[in-house]
């Protein structure tokens, strides 16, 4: 072997520092990803197909054994007033133009009192057809409103009428009872409600005819008490009144005549003949008339005079002789005035005997008049309360005789608009809807449980699924191999093979930064058996080979040996007796075909793997192997199966997670991801497996490392006949040993 390097690595337990490049916080998160929907539909469409195909057959078995439902329609229009000739208020609801009162009939026509008549009148209390036997008549007024259906008709006044039933002329037969039933419902409520009223009616008649009888005798007692003549008459009419109002009257005349001749004789008192002015407050009477006819004579005689005076002086005998003239009327008027004056007082003073006289006749007849009008005002009382009786008795028995009329005249609000007809085609079940409904909803179910069955299956199918179970990112994917060569190493059978290119690309991934040349540990795992972790750990250490690197692959599965299985038959040599201290890891490191490529192998299988990994002897052979090796792959047990793994993680530089399609579960991921980052492992992504899961009775060969025995020797040469292995310098005791 090559003389050791100089350790540039040391072996801590310090937590791993993260290498992940920075990434959006939501890359792992899920995401509607159109392949993976295609990939569900196509892996579970039947499940679709298969509900639609349940659904339309339930639904054909159902049409078929369904019973066909018929339904009759009809409509009554309500008129705004009820026909009644009597118009009697009270009995029935006259106006229907309100919508309540409309609403109200409507409810009516389906109450429960209408429904039981409609059911006893068609029978279907014992109808076997309508209502299993022992059906109640609760049971039965249930059932029939269900199949009943009355609504008023928005903007008219059309009650709509609809029932359903198996049998057609059933149907009809239903719909008209409805309305005739409801009619007769009405008629009797009617009936009932007149004959409360009429007994009623009828006991305030009486009542009131009693009444009436007592006021007429009482009426007649009196009248024949009172004998005033007249008595029955109205005021004024009688002997009395007419007698008191003809002296009212000619007192009155007798007042005003006395009052004139008050007034004349005043005015004649001061006239004065001398001046004829004083003619202007003389009145206009018989005496008045002469005095002014003299008074205007005189006046005419005096204009005369007036003339002559100017012609003749007064001796001339024209002169005189219209002086005596004037004279003359001087004398008549005086003479008239006081005779006027004399006649004048004389009247006045029998005007007012006159008026003296008929005072006294009026006080008389009033004093007569007031005693008959007391008995008057007491026959009128008594009068009063006759008619009133009479009247109110009369207005009873009006009201009680329409009452009785009206109850043998009932009538309803409600006539035919549209009569039902017998139905010809069944209305239920509708094919035409219910089938595609069927359709749809098998659909739905089929989608629902595909989507259920997908949910519920765990199973990785895609590397997005993955990458959100670990919480990590895809660093490579490994294509499907040919039957038989799934435990090849492919970059020597197949080196122009996609799959030699998928461990090209993990090796570029996985190669350290120019920064960091002391990563040089990558540990494949998985969460499972048989995901292809020792395939990768051993193709990814023959990329390494092929670089020139001195690789050293460690088989760290010492419960079930894989790359080391065919070495370790018959020997007792290998990892886990070397931890154990039982022999120097020289004698179990084996070199391989492919040159730069050593093998450590496991050993035989060992039930305290756990303990003997966490020692400080594998930190310690990692440590040695650092100086003679470029690159150190572990390939370790599964990590739920058991915890060698994750004993052996902290000690990696980088941790490779293998997921393998269908063969791991989500929970089982995101369970080994948290399981590496807790132990100290630096979990940097996983490689996919797209070679599908077949399970353990139908899986693929598992891949052997081909090595040339013997193993190393402590000095570094092999020992045996075989070819040497590089080194031909003389090295120093190796530091495995």
């Amino acid at each position: 072997m090559a003389a050791p390097r100089k350790p540039e690595h040391l072996l801590t337990n310090s937590p791993p520092h993260a290498e992940l490049a920075t990434v959006q916080p939501t890359l792992y998160l899920s995401k509607v990803e159109p392949g993976r929907l295609l990939g569900v539909i196509i892996r579970r469409g039947w499940l679709v197909i298969l509900g639609m195909l349940l659904a339309v057959g339930a639904m054909w078995l159902y049409v078929k054994s369904a019973p066909k439902i018929y339904v009759s329609t009809g409509s009554v229009e309500v008129s705004s007033h009820a026909p009644d000739p009597l118009r009697i208020e009270g009995l029935t609801q006259q106006d229907t133009k309100d919508l309540e009162q409309l609403r109200t009939i409507e409810g009516n026509m389906v109450s429960t009192a209408v429904l039981l008549r409609v059911a006893k009148e068609n029978g279907l209390l014992t109808a076997t057809d309508f209502a299993p036997p022992g059906t109640t008549e609760q049971g039965v007024i249930g059932m029939l409103s269900k199949r009943v259906r009355v609504e008023l008709k928005r903007g008219t006044r059309v009650v709509a009428i609809s029932v359903e039933d198996t049998d057609p002329a059933r149907a009809k037969r239903l719909v008209e009872s409805l309305v005739t039933e409801y009619q007769a419902w009405i008629r009797e409520r009617r009936e009932t409600v007149t004959k409360e009223m009429g007994e009623g009616l009828a006991k305030e008649e009486q009542k009131l005819r009693e009444q009436m009888g007592v006021a007429e005798v009482r009426l007649q007692a009196f009248r024949e008490q009172h004998p005033v003549p007249g008595l029955d008459e109205r005021e004024g009419a009688g002997p009395v009144s007419g007698q008191l109002g003809n002296l009212n009257t000619q007192l009155s005349q007798a007042k005003s005549e006395r009052l004139r001749l008050e007034a004349e004789y005043e005015a004649f008192k001061k006239f004065d003949p001398e001046d004829p002015d004083a003619l202007a407050g003389i009145g206009r009477s018989t005496y008045a008339d002469e005095v002014l006819a003299q008074a205007r004579a005189l006046q005419a005689k005096e204009l005369e005079f007036s003339r002559v005076k100017e012609r003749y002086l007064h001796k001339h005998p024209g002169y005189k002789e219209v002086a005596q003239e004037v004279e003359t009327l001087k004398a008549d008027l005086a003479e008239a005035s006081r005779s006027a004056g004399e006649a004048l007082e004389k009247s006045y003073h029998v005007a007012m005997e006159n008026e003296a006289k008929l005072q006294g006749e009026v006080d008389q007849a009033r004093t007569v008049a007031v005693g008959v009008e007391g008995v008057r005002a007491k026959f009128d009382s008594l009068k009063r309360e006759a008619e009133a009786a009479r009247e109110l008795h009369a207005s009873v028995d009006k009201r009680l005789r329409e009452s009785n009329l009206a109850g043998a005249l009932a009538a309803s609000a409600i006539t035919w608009a549209e009569p039902p007809l017998v139905p010809e085609k069944a209305s239920k079940p509708v094919k035409m809807v219910l089938f595609p409904v069927a359709a749809f909803a098998g659909m739905l179910g089929g989608l629902v449980l595909m989507v259920g069955l997908e949910v519920g299956d765990g199973r990785v199918r895609d590397s997005a699924d993955a990458a959100r179970a670990t919480g990590t990112p895809l660093l490579t994917s490994l294509p499907v191999m040919q039957p038989g060569r799934e435990g090849d190493m492919v970059l020597l059978s197949d080196p122009a093979s996609s799959e030699a290119e998928a461990f090209r690309r993990l090796r570029a991934v996985l190669l350290p930064a120019p920064g960091k040349p002391g990563a040089r540990t990558v540990l494949f795992t998985s969460a499972v058996p048989g995901e292809g972790r020792s395939l990768c750990a051993m193709n990814y250490a023959a990329s390494l080979a092929m670089q020139g690197q001195r690789t050293l692959l460690l088989d760290a599965d010492m419960r079930r040996p894989g790359l080391s299985r065919q070495h370790v038959n018959g020997e007792g040599r290998g990892l886990g007796a070397y931890l154990a201290g039982d022999c120097d890891p020289a004698s179990a490191c084996f070199p391989t075909a492919l040159p730069n490529l050593y093998l450590l192998s496991s050993g035989p299988i060992r039930g305290d793997a756990a303990e003997l990994l966490s020692g400080t002897r594998f930190a310690a052979l990692l440590e040695d192997a650092y100086r003679w090796f470029d690159a150190v792959v572990i390939d370790s047990p599964p990590v739920l199966a058991v915890s060698d793994a994750l004993a052996v993680s902290r000690y990696a530089d980088r941790v490779c997670l293998i997921v393998r399609q269908d063969a791991s579960d989500r929970r089982n991921l995101k369970k080994t991801s948290e399981l590496l980052r807790s132990s100290g492992g630096n979990l940097i992504g996983f490689v996919w497996n797209e070679h599908s899961f077949r399970g353990k009775g139908n899986s693929a060969p598992e891949p052997v490392i081909p090595v040339s025995h013997p193993a190393l020797s402590s000095s570094g040469v092999a020992v045996a006949d075989g070819p040497a292995v590089k080194g031909e310098e003389a090295a120093p005791t190796s530091p495995i040993a």
